[in-house]
């Protein structure tokens, strides 16, 4: 096939045998030269693309990746460990306990915080000692509250030059809020069977026993939320004693460095016959319109006898009447003033022996309201200037 002269420049293609058609002379130049510049242009292109610095934006620049770490699987159980271990909230803690999470790192979190582990009224509770907050362990129990451990420093005034006593509470302790009232003394009587015998000691004018007088009837008129006088020590520890059985812990008499530790708080208040009437009911300017005699405080508490529990200003831990209304028997009986140095508390006290009785009552003086005053009794008088309040051991 021959090409058509029309389209000058293809190459001919010859059948086989045919000679070639003939080149003009200036094709056979121009070809070479075109060639050549070709390879000019090549050549100056790469050069400039190893020299022209790299251009900005995103079709010159060359890509990149770029990695980041991978965070490991939260694990449920170190994150709870470590809200546990954050909150201070006791209601957020309760709750998480209450859905059966990490009951050892949750109660060991609450002890952490300054709580204590109890049992009230069948069920468990987390109380902080010194914060007031109360509980009971039935409907007609005294409410307690829980008070911490501490070191006790008193004076005894057994001789002729009184000493100083050291004592150490290593445990808190539970101890009712009021002194035991009339409504709670006679629920006891009335289920245990408790007999009471008639006769009780009274300060009109002097100290002697009015053979009609008891618990029921003190000689002065109260409510039921009066606390109950006429009480002796042996009734005291019946009432403790029938307590702990129908609750199921141990419920006993206050011991005389419980009951000052108990009241230290309140020693300035105590010495201060002026501000007695804020803190308690004692011998004040009532009372002595009834009795013209009596040396009293130099203010007025509204009230000639007892008050009903609570009337006054409480402790920080919570406490009321620890100073007047009643004076309260503590399981204790005092040193032997013959013995130097005998250990006080005493490790042991005869049945018959004589047993002290703290805070002073309605009846008394500032001087006998005062942080170290103590009587001492015989365990089987009662008095109308008498009654007591509970403490609660926390084992289980």
């Amino acid at each position: 096939m021959i090409p058509s002269r029309d389209a000058p420049g293809l190459q001919q293609r010859c059948l086989p045998g045919a000679k070639p058609a003939p080149t003009s002379p200036g094709a056979s130049i121009a070809l070479p030269i075109i060639a050549a510049g070709i390879g000019l242009l090549m050549t100056a292109a790469a050069a400039t693309a190893q020299t022209r610095p790299p251009q900005q934006g995103a079709a010159s620049a060359t890509p990149t990746l770029k990695l980041l770490p991978v965070a490991p699987p939260k694990d449920p159980a170190v994150e709870m460990a470590q809200r546990i271990a954050a909150t201070t909230d006791r209601a957020a803690l309760l709750e998480l306990l209450a859905a059966g999470v990490d009951k050892n790192r949750i109660t060991s979190r609450l002890a952490a915080l300054g709580y204590v582990d109890l049992a009230a009224a069948g069920t468990r509770l987390w109380i902080k000692p010194g914060s007031g907050e109360g509980f009971r362990d039935c409907a007609d129990c005294p409410e307690l509250v829980l008070v911490p451990d501490g070191d006790v420093r008193m004076q005894l005034s057994t001789g002729a030059t009184p000493r100083i006593v050291e004592v150490s509470l290593p445990q808190p302790f539970a101890v009712g809020r009021f002194e035991v009232t009339r409504a709670q003394y006679r629920a006891f009587v009335a289920q245990s069977g408790h007999v009471v015998e008639l006769g009780c000691h009274v300060r009109a004018p002097v100290w002697k026993l009015a053979p009609t007088l008891s618990w029921q009837d003190p000689g002065y008129p109260q409510t039921e939320n009066d606390p109950v006088a006429c009480v002796s020590h042996g009734d005291a520890k019946a009432y403790v004693a029938w307590l702990s059985k129908r609750s199921g812990q141990r419920y006993r008499l206050l011991t005389d460095p419980e009951w000052h530790h108990l009241a230290a708080s309140s020693a300035k208040d105590m010495a201060d016959p002026a501000r007695l009437c804020a803190i308690g009911n004692g011998a004040d300017q009532t009372a002595k319109e009834a009795n013209p005699s009596w040396a009293a405080a130099p203010c007025r508490d509204g009230h000639r006898n007892t008050a009903p529990v609570g009337s006054f200003a409480a402790t920080a831990w919570g406490l009321s009447d620890l100073s007047g209304n009643l004076w309260e028997w503590v399981d204790t009986c005092p040193p032997d003033p013959s013995v130097p140095g005998q250990p006080f508390p005493p490790p042991i006290c005869r049945e018959e022996e004589g047993r002290i009785l703290r805070g002073g009552s309605w009846a008394d003086p500032p001087a006998a309201r005062t942080l170290d005053s103590r009587i001492v009794s015989e365990p089987g008088i009662r008095d109308q200037v008498a009654g007591f309040r509970v403490a609660r051991d926390l084992g289980n």
